[in-house]
């Protein structure tokens, strides 16, 4: 999730963040919640089922994004920080909260991993987008040498190791459950080749006009998005045929939702181009998006995870009636809006103690220190 800020960033970006960001929230709701494993209704499932196959783009989007802009931009140990920051607050209030309410006990050894500034097993998205930001400037540095033929030679390489051969192998031959730092190097290589050479400008769309162009990324997002949606299906049916066709069968039904699937892939890329399309401007978008970190880090902590969907009712027993989709719909909006003023109020508090005399002279004298060091010949 890219949490870097940058001045001369197209609004429409940020609100594709926003978006991503709901979807996020939608996705575990659904899934955290256990809302597929409780619905008693066929139909009402396959609905719940479908939302979560629309909602698989978010985790791509968000890395394409950091590829598009990060591809050409100078590291910061300023960004990183403010992540592994933002990331230690939670856990500590989290733990503190819940452990004063008598929420949840904890032995030490979890404690103590818990109060450490960086506890990279908390969040998997936190950790593979820090080890991607440490090396993006080494990947940019190989990226820079290449012209577009090479640039393509390189993606349709990764295309087939990352995203083609784990689920016809069943991850047997290469494992890339998609949670991992290559699928997300892959996927920040793919936003790099967009911002040097924009899809709009290709071969294929650079005669069309923009709504021509909008509509077939429409298109492109729905036919991947269906084709996916019953190829899942269809593979489920056939693992209760036989014992031959189950293990077949499910090497596709267990990629179907992962995000290096060749089709989420293009979803994502189609998802992303499409906002690439609008001119928005906006203050508050920007404010907004520049929040949705933090609905992440609160919602998504593990401790929280664990309270807030019965706690919300949402896994609360077996459900059959349609209104569910409706409930659903509403709680991430709630979810959402209370984690962004919790976000909010966090990001004013870090403000007043980032600008304190003492904070920085411990800044200074960090980064002179950093800048002294001498690797030896």
């Amino acid at each position: 999730m890219d949490v870097k800020k940058n001045k001369i960033r197209n609004s429409s970006y940020e609100l594709m963040r926003i978006i991503s960001m709901f979807l996020i929230v939608l996705d575990h709701v659904i899934l955290h919640g256990n809302l597929l494993d409780n619905c008693t209704n066929s139909a009402v499932t396959l609905i719940l089922r479908f939302i979560l196959f629309l909602t698989l783009v978010h985790v791509n989007s968000f890395i394409l994004l950091t590829g598009y802009f990060q591809s050409q931009s100078t590291f910061k140990q300023s960004s990183l920080w403010s992540v592994i920051n933002a990331n230690w607050f939670y856990r500590v209030i989290i733990l503190t909260i819940f452990l004063s309410f008598g929420i949840i006990t904890v032995d030490k050894v979890l404690f103590i991993k818990e109060i450490l500034p960086i506890n990279l097993n908390e969040y998997w998205f936190v950790k593979c987008y820090l080890l991607l930001y440490c090396i993006s400037p080494f990947i940019n540095k190989c990226l820079s040498s290449f012209d577009k033929k090479d640039f393509q030679k390189l993606l349709i390489v990764l295309f087939l190791i990352f995203s083609i051969l784990p689920p016809i192998t069943g991850l047997h031959f290469f494992d890339n459950d998609s949670h991992t730092l290559y699928h997300f190097t892959f996927i920040y290589i793919i936003g790099a080749y967009l911002r040097r050479y924009p899809l709009n400008e290709s071969y294929l769309f650079k005669k069309m006009s923009n709504n021509l162009y909008q509509i077939t990324l429409v298109i492109i997002f729905l036919i991947s998005l269906c084709f996916n949606f019953i190829n899942y299906s269809f593979f489920s049916s056939l693992t209760n045929i036989s014992p031959v066709l189950k293990e077949f069968a499910g090497y596709f039904v267990k990629t179907a939702k992962m995000y290096n699937n060749p089709l989420i892939v293009i979803q994502s890329i189609a998802y992303f181009a499409l906002f690439g399309t609008f001119v928005i401007n906006s203050k508050f978008i920007n404010k907004m998006a520049s929040l949705t970190l933090g609905v992440y880090l609160i919602h998504d902590n593990s401790f929280v995870r664990d309270v807030l969907y019965k706690f919300l009712k949402v896994d609360n027993g077996p459900v059959s009636s349609y209104k569910v989709i409706l409930y659903v719909l509403v709680v991430a909006i709630i979810i959402y809006i209370i984690c962004l003023i919790i976000e909010f109020v966090r990001k004013v508090l870090f403000k007043v103690i980032y600008n304190l005399k003492i904070s920085n002279k411990i800044r200074n004298n960090y980064y002179n220190y950093i800048a002294n060091i001498h690797i030896i010949n």
